[in-house]
């Protein structure tokens, strides 16, 4: 019976092991459901960020420098690629393209998402889609990054020889561009510590890009036997779009071109100083003409009176600096002034005396108001001192007009009103008690003409320019702007008195309009300088001929930043770094003066030297030192050599520093001592047209010892995180941005 009954219990157990072994395999097989289903949807997720990621590459990246404003493209999607099966990928569409300033910048970030869709259809046959959406930012390269960058690997400035190279005094960290072709000397090599980039162009157009000289690939390698040599496109220079943005953003204004092409008056020209100190900067304007200048015009400035409020027979005038028509006097609408004399004050608005021997019978001369719309003239009778004031005769052809209407006038002067009163033929020449008047001491075009009027071109970039003009010396002897500033800043050439411009939160851009402008200081904050590229000018002994001065940046002593050390060392990033940046965007070139405390007159031997921190850019120029400005007793006046068509040098070097007049005799050193002024130890960049000279000596159009300064240039890293205001960005020759990447990941679909 106990074998009966063990043999009947085997039913039901196999019964429970079926049941058990159903339902593991009922979970196995539901979980195998699963996973299939979980890696069909992760496969297809993947599918999507890779539709995604190919819409950020085939079109956003590409369209991103393109754009002016935000851009939505494809919003219907286009499929992408082929899968396993030979099905698309997915689809990408919503590439969504924006800009937006950086946060305390003035350089804008470029955005770009895309939206990848991929689907696939569950065991039940459901349809499934799933999205993912990605994203890139971008910001622009700028000529910061570059610690040398020539648009043409030629020299530029006075003396040039045509040629210049790479040598073993060149000792370049930070990275290095040139459009041209880079030459290498024979008893030297330079010594790259950064990338190296020469372009497509320069190949195509010269066979190579490189002239090696006495080196070999060798100067292109790291410390691994790696190289830093790569071939790019050619970057658009002059940056003409990004420097007038720059420009068009300009948080300050000065305006140097006011006294340029006013009707009936010669051009004067306007100089301004930037002077940084810890809280802000100080700015000064003055006047100046360049020679040859010519001799004082009878050209003089009144406050015009009300003739009736005189008896209709009287020739009085007892307000001061003033004029007026007298004997009667009145005028009438559509008819004009009914006169037989001017009268004018013995002295006009500037202080300058009227002598009525300079209003011969014959001469004409006219009367116009600072609006332009009122014009009188006649021909003089006769002009004879009048107690204090001067009346001039009105004989033939008196006229008033309403330019640019012919006579007769609707109305006329306005009492309280400027007028300018011009004698038109009155005793022309060159003014005698000008300084230096002379046309090859200014000016490298048309040498061989001493008559503007026949000059038949421009002052160049390359040329010889000049800073020190009458205002610079006002002081007198063993006086300049550093030992006694007061008897600058208080001269009469003075058009703005010195005034002061804190310092702000944001960013600052300096724009001198129309003019060059004087750099030094110490910099305590965000700033660029912006000039023009040049400002064209009636020549002033010759008003008929125009010639043109370039925006130059020159610096007059030291540019440092205010936490920088006193060796003029910047405090690299890797040690906290700076928030203080300064970028000097000149029109023309920025030069180093030549100033006492730049190290002029040898004082490259003592206290010599410059120290700057700055971002330098020059469109048309180069970053050069005024080395034609020197004291050497055989090449500093305007000779020419065989080497260059153009003078060498201006004449005054022996006079200045500290000044002396033209009558006395200028202190000069022998050709052999030369004047040689130190070092440029520079922390920044330097972006130039065509490479400016910084020293020059034998063998050349210098035969003399060194002239100028030896080289100490650094790369400041902080350029790299904050650029100086508006500095310009890079373009390829299409004229679109050249963009690197500053972030890239998955975005939700709210980040649009």
């Amino acid at each position: 019976m106990l074998n009966c009954a063990s043999k009947g219990s085997a039913a039901p157990l196999a019964l429970l092991f079926t049941v058990v072994s159903m339902f593991f395999t009922t979970a196995y097989l539901k979980n195998s459901f699963s996973q299939a289903a979980m890696e069909k949807y992760r496969y297809t997720e993947w599918k999507a960020l890779y539709a995604a990621e190919a819409g950020l590459n085939d079109v956003g990246i590409i369209v991103l420098p393109y754009i002016t404003s935000d851009t939505l493209l494809l919003p219907n999607g286009v499929m992408y690629g082929e899968d396993e099966k030979n099905q698309p990928i997915g689809m990408y569409k919503d590439i969504a393209c924006s800009t937006q300033l950086i946060p305390n910048t003035t350089r804008k970030e470029y955005k770009a998402y895309s939206t990848g869709v991929a689907e696939y259809l569950t065991s039940s046959g459901t349809p499934v889609s799933i999205e993912r959406r990605v994203f890139t930012s971008m910001v622009p390269q700028g000529f910061e990054e570059f610690m040398y960058f020539t648009h043409e690997e030629a020299p530029i400035g006075p003396g040039n020889t045509g040629t210049v190279n790479f040598g073993g005094s060149d000792d370049l960290e930070g990275k290095v561009h040139t459009n041209g072709s880079m030459t290498f000397s024979q008893f030297g090599c330079p010594d790259f510590s950064g990338e190296v980039n020469i372009t497509f162009e320069a190949i195509e157009q010269n066979g190579n890009a490189i002239n090696w000289g006495g080196c070999n690939e060798g100067v292109f390698e790291d410390d691994d036997g790696n190289t830093i040599l790569d071939t790019v496109s050619q970057i658009i220079f002059p940056p003409d779009n990004s420097a007038e943005v720059a420009r068009q953003n300009a948080t300050k204004i000065f305006t140097a071109d006011d006294k340029l092409f006013r009707s009936g008056k010669t051009d004067t020209l306007i100089m301004t100083e930037i002077n940084f100190v810890e809280g802000g900067y100080w700015a000064t304007q003055w006047t100046y003409n360049i020679p040859p200048v010519g001799s004082p015009p009878a050209e003089y400035d009144f406050t015009w009176v009300d003739p009736e409020s005189y008896p209709g027979n009287s020739l009085a005038l007892g307000e001061p600096n003033s004029a007026r028509f007298a004997i009667p006097g009145g005028f009438e609408s559509e008819v004009g002034y009914d006169a037989t004399w001017l009268v004018v004050s013995g002295n006009d608005l500037n202080g300058i005396p009227v002598d009525p021997d300079l209003f011969d019978s014959g001469d004409n001369v006219t009367l116009i108001n600072e609006a332009g719309n009122v014009a009188s003239g006649f021909e003089v009778a006769n002009a004879i001192p009048f107690g204090d004031n001067v009346a001039i005769s009105i004989g033939p052809g008196f006229f008033t007009s309403n330019p640019p209407n012919a006579p007769p006038a609707a109305f006329g002067f306005v009492p309280g009103e400027v007028i300018t009163l011009t004698n038109l033929d009155a005793p022309t020449g060159l003014a005698e008690d000008f300084e230096w008047n002379e046309n090859t001491l200014y000016h490298d075009h048309d040498l061989t003409e001493a008559n503007p009027e026949n000059w038949d071109s421009y002052c160049g970039a390359g040329d010889r320019q000049h800073f020190d003009f009458d205002y610079w010396v006002a002081g007198g002897i063993n006086c300049d702007i550093f030992t006694c500033p007061n008897e600058i800043y208080n001269s009469e050439h003075v058009y703005m008195s010195r005034t002061f411009f804190s310092r702000r939160s944001s960013p600052q851009i300096i724009y001198i309009k129309g003019g060059q402008v004087l750099v030094r200081g110490v910099v305590d904050g965000q700033y660029t300088i912006v000039t023009d590229d040049y400002t064209e000018y009636r020549v002033h002994s010759s008003s008929s001929t125009v010639d043109r001065v370039w925006g130059n940046i020159w610096l007059i002593d030291d540019i440092v930043y205010s936490d920088s050390y006193g060796n003029g060392q910047i405090i690299h990033p890797q040690d906290g770094g700076t928030n203080n940046v300064l970028g000097l965007i000149a029109g023309g070139s920025v030069i180093i003066a030549n100033t006492l405390p730049n190290g002029a007159r040898g004082g490259g031997a003592g206290n010599g030297n410059i120290k700057i921190n700055a971002a330098i850019l020059a469109m048309n120029g180069g970053f050069i030192s005024q080395y034609w400005q020197n004291t050497t007793s055989g090449y500093s006046g305007p000779l020419i050599t065989n080497y260059d068509p153009r003078p060498i040098g201006d004449g005054r070097g022996g006079h200045r520093n500290n000044y002396r007049p033209e009558s006395q005799t200028g202190i000069y050193s022998t050709n052999n001592q030369g004047d040689y002024r130190g070092f440029v130890r520079l922390w920044g960049s330097v972006v130039q047209f065509r490479r400016g000279y910084m020293k020059r000596n034998q063998t050349g159009p210098y035969m003399t010892g060194d002239i100028g300064y030896d080289k100490d240039y650094h790369y400041d890293w902080n350029l790299k995180l904050n650029p100086p205001p508006y500095f310009p960005d890079l373009q390829n020759t299409n004229n679109t941005v050249i963009l690197k990447m500053a972030s890239y990941g998955e975005a939700s679909r709210t980040n649009d």
